[in-house]
C-alpha cells in the first residue's frame, strides 16, 4: 500500500472513529484496547496495512449499527 493510501485510510478510520464514539478521546482509547472482534488485537496495531485497515473499519460499522462481536 503506498503511503497516501494508507494516510486516506487511516484518515477515514479516524473520521468514521470519532463519529462512532461521538469524540476523540473514547475512540483513542477504543483504538489502544485489545479487541476479541480483532484477534485481541489494538485497533491500532491494525493500521499499517489494508487488511488491517478495513478490518477496523469493518468493525466501527458493526459498532455504529450496534452488532458486536
Amino acid at each position: 500500500m503506498e503511503l497516501s493510501e494508507q494516510i486516506l485510510q487511516i484518515t477515514e478510520v479516524v473520521a468514521k472513529g470519532s463519529k462512532v464514539f461521538e469524540g476523540r478521546d473514547k475512540f483513542l482509547a477504543w483504538m489502544n484496547h485489545p479487541n476479541k472482534a480483532l484477534n485481541n488485537k489494538t485497533p491500532m496495531s491494525l493500521l499499517n496495512s489494508k487488511s488491517g485497515t478495513d478490518a477496523v473499519l469493518d468493525e466501527l460499522g458493526r459498532i455504529e449499527h450496534g452488532v458486536f462481536s
